[in-house]
């Protein structure tokens, strides 16, 4: 099986981040038309310019019914054997319980420069934190023989290209500050790619983190 690793968003921030995408959207809409200069005769004449009606097409963005699941990625451990994959999650079970658990918030909310043009929220917070996870989930990795492809963390995650805009490229790098509810994540999820009808995760194994969200979350985010 392919496996990977990740941490959850819950879904009410997810759908808190995707009702501001309209607002993203809007945030680049063009600017009505001014409308037309008044001549020196009419001036003279004082004449009241004609009022032009102006058509102003806000952008339609549509949302989905349900958020999708949205995972901060951690880990891809590649081609998995059911007796590894279960020895892994073991692995995690026995150390997750001990480590920190962050207390984030989005902070931002971006469209990214390139195609797919994917809506990227960052987070701020406990970042060290949600880092350390992502140290720790490669460190039990290695002690169970796997040797990942180490990338660069990053604080923020995709939430999915932008969808139902008529010009995608229009809005590339639009950005807009949000200061979304505080969350921290009760998980590491394991989870297993199948490519039925497209490429599909679901839940392999959930891994409980430890408790220590409700002690750092007041004074780290105050």
């Amino acid at each position: 099986m392919q496996l990977h690793a990740g941490v959850a968003l819950p879904p009410d921030v997810v759908r808190e981040a995707l009702n501001v995408v309209p607002e993203l959207v809007a945030s680049r809409a063009p600017a009505p038309p001014e409308p037309p200069a008044q001549g020196l005769l009419s001036r003279l004449l004082g004449r009241r310019p004609a009022e032009v009606p102006v058509e102003v097409h806000a952008p339609v963005v549509s949302l989905p019914p349900a958020p999708p699941p949205v995972f901060i990625r951690m880990a891809k451990f590649g081609n998995v054997t059911a007796d590894d994959a279960a020895a892994l999650a073991s692995a995690y079970e026995a150390a997750a319980a001990t480590w920190s658990v962050p207390v984030l918030r989005v902070s931002r909310i971006r469209v990214t420069e390139e195609a797919p043009y994917d809506v990227m929220v960052e987070l701020e917070g406990d970042v060290g934190a949600l880092k350390d996870i992502y140290r720790n989930v490669y460190e039990v990795a290695q002690e169970q023989r796997f040797f990942l492809d180490r990338r660069g963390f990053r604080s923020e995650v995709s939430l999915g290209p932008v969808a139902d805009v008529e010009d995608p490229a229009s809005i590339a790098g639009a950005e807009v500050a949000h200061l979304g509810r505080l969350w921290s994540p009760s998980h590491l999820t394991l989870l297993r790619l199948s490519y039925n009808a497209g490429a599909n995760f679901s839940e392999y194994a959930s891994i409980e983190l430890g408790d220590a969200a409700q002690e750092m979350g007041a004074r780290t985010l105050a």
